[in-house]
């Protein structure tokens, strides 16, 4: 694990600098590389990041009394195997 922290340090230094460039699609990706990362070395699941998700989202909702719009439509899972 201890190389894959050395590689969030890199990540996390990389961001500010893309950032500061103005490069903010690429600022993102590294964003979402750099959870990917922080999610394996602490072991935790994408279902549990879904949870803790929700549950933030609920508490904000509740204490400001404002809706929760999913921004992102759910898409089935289609079964790609073809059949007998």
């Amino acid at each position: 694990m201890k190389k894959l922290e050395d590689v969030l340090r890199c990540i996390s230094e990389s961001i500010e600098i893309v950032r500061l460039c103005k490069c903010d699609s690429a600022a993102s990706l590294l964003e979402m590389a750099e959870l990917e990362l922080r999610m394996k070395v602490h072991d935790i699941s994408e279902a549990e990041l879904t949870v803790f998700c929700r549950e933030l989202e609920n508490r904000i909702g509740a204490k400001s009394g404002a809706q929760i719009i999913e921004l992102r439509p759910k898409i089935a899972k289609v079964d790609r195997r073809k059949s007998p």
